[in-house]
């Protein structure tokens, strides 16, 4: 048992002239004319086993490649999303400006611009891939820098994707270039 120490008055007793005359005899009232007072100090007894034990909660400082690539975010991540969808968010972000500023300047789709340089375009998403594992495995807290949120990032990237797959699914239809 654990004893708290509380600075609470529990026991107050007042004893006053007034008092002492309705209490006291005739003869002893002209000997009391003074107040006292007594103040005592309880102690709270708390049974240990009352006490709920609070989990101690710590961040996990790291994670495993099958939590990376789970399509929900582990609980203490410092990323928003999961991992899939922040790779492909990051991916499709770079994809649609290098094919859109591709398809303005040359005039070619998507697939002609891939099937002249698979290597570079692989090499580039592999890259992409790994930075982001990297970063989210080892739960790197990205700072906030002027506009860039971690929200703004999330919504660009599913903007992103979007235009990806309407530039693709344009060309597909169509045999041309989109812009």
């Amino acid at each position: 048992t654990h004893v708290l120490r509380n600075s609470t008055m529990s026991a107050f007793t007042i004893t006053s002239a007034l008092a002492a005359r309705v209490a006291a005899p005739k003869a002893a009232r002209s000997a009391r004319r003074s107040t006292v007072v007594r103040a005592a100090e309880e102690p709270v007894v708390i049974d240990a086993t009352e006490i709920p034990a609070k989990p101690v909660y710590v961040k996990p400082t790291s994670f495993t490649l099958q939590q990376a690539f789970a399509f929900s975010a582990p609980e203490g991540s410092n990323f928003i999303a999961s991992g899939p969808e922040l790779m492909n968010g990051r991916l499709a972000m770079l994809a649609f400006v290098a094919a859109a500023g591709a398809e303005i300047s040359t005039g070619e789709t998507v697939m002609q611009q891939f099937s002249e340089a698979p290597t570079a375009v692989l090499l580039t998403t592999a890259l992409f891939v790994a930075a982001t594992l990297k970063t989210f495995t080892t739960n790197t807290i990205s700072d906030t820098i002027g506009p860039f949120t971690k929200e703004k990032e999330l919504l660009n990237g599913r903007a992103a994707m979007i235009g990806m797959a309407i530039l693709l699914g344009y060309e597909a239809v169509k045999h041309v270039a989109l812009l």
